[in-house]
């Protein structure tokens, strides 16, 4: 099947999400924390993407991110995945196991009001889950008290793969989580820097003045205050309970859990359609002329170049070495 093409021109603005295949492997203990940590902290320093926020739930992954290198969305997005993938199967006494699925949604945001409302759903979206009534208090990682403290620098423990083992049953458990967190830390000597900057999409869509991004980001967590309002009310209309933050922190890595996943992939967001309208036109004519481009190559005409912005295919191979 042909890999679905992505278009993340420089400066473009993200909304990446990717996730699990199965199970609840992303979850709030510490050890999970300091693996997810360490793995962005290195897919960063490796693909220097700028991550303006980010939300993990047990399953799955949300984060805006500014382009700067095309090239580095991607290989953030599976340093990240490769990274997490052996340390948990290996803390699950699993060898070469598959967690994730395949591929990565990305569309680009074409507006600034639909960025805003992108970031509030990722924050709003714990409460509207049932898992915390609120951002502030759910025990999953997230950048929101970066974000909130402006405290946008980190430097995180580097673990690495051979320092992790196979827990055993009675192992997994808080307890046992939070013990071996404290070992890798303490077996690691090296640091990693991991930066958040919250108002890189700002930038990105002009949007300069000190001023007007404190405003902008006041109407960001009132956005984000409606959404788990409207959370809790639907919540006390059902009588359903949120899950908790000591519930979150005692659940076992790998908890069975099948997710259901609905809706399909976007190319663009845009709260106007005119806009919409107008980017999925030019994307198609982009599309239509990588394809045009990759047949010229196919052909052994490889001196046109690839549509900036988009990821091109391996060049084709024209011959074959003959041995005497």
């Amino acid at each position: 099947m042909a890999k679905r093409m992505k278009y993340h021109p420089h400066g473009s603005v993200l909304f990446c999400t990717f996730s699990l295949e199965e199970g609840l492997l992303l979850l709030s203990n510490p050890l999970c924390r300091i693996i997810i940590e360490s793995c962005l902290a290195r897919a960063q320093t490796l693909c220097p993407v700028k991550i303006c926020h980010i939300v993990t739930e047990a399953t799955h992954v949300h984060m805006i991110l500014v382009v700067e290198d095309p090239d580095d969305v991607p290989g953030f997005i599976r340093n990240f995945k490769v990274e997490t993938a052996h340390m948990l199967n290996q803390v699950l006494g699993r060898d070469k196991r598959t967690i994730w699925c395949e591929g990565y949604d990305s569309p680009i945001v074409l507006t600034p009001l639909r960025a805003l409302v992108a970031i509030a759903y990722m924050y709003s979206n714990p409460a509207k889950d049932n898992l915390e009534r609120s951002i502030d208090d759910y025990p999953g990682f997230s950048s929101w008290q970066m974000f909130q403290k402006g405290d946008l620098v980190k430097e995180w423990k580097r673990l690495r793969r051979f320092h992790f083992k196979s827990l055993s049953n009675e192992e997994h458990s808080l307890k046992g989580y939070t013990a071996h967190a404290e070992r890798l830390l303490a077996e690691s000597q090296e640091l990693q820097q991991f930066k958040l900057e919250p108002n890189a999409w700002m930038e990105a869509f002009g949007i300069h003045s000190p001023k007007e991004q404190e405003q902008i980001n006041k109407r960001l967590i009132d956005r984000i205050r409606l959404l788990e309002n409207r959370a809790a009310a639907l919540r006390e209309k059902s009588g359903k309970p949120v899950l908790g933050r000591l519930k979150m922190l005692h659940q076992r890595i790998n908890t069975p859990f099948q997710p259901k996943r609905t809706g399909r992939r976007m190319w663009c967001l845009s709260e106007r359609r005119s806009v919409r309208v107008q980017f999925i036109n030019f994307f198609r004519r982009l599309m239509k002329k990588a394809r045009e481009i990759r047949q010229l190559w196919l052909s052994g005409d490889i001196t046109v170049r690839y549509p900036p912005g988009l990821y091109p295919p391996n060049m084709p191979k024209l011959a074959n070495v003959v041995g005497w």
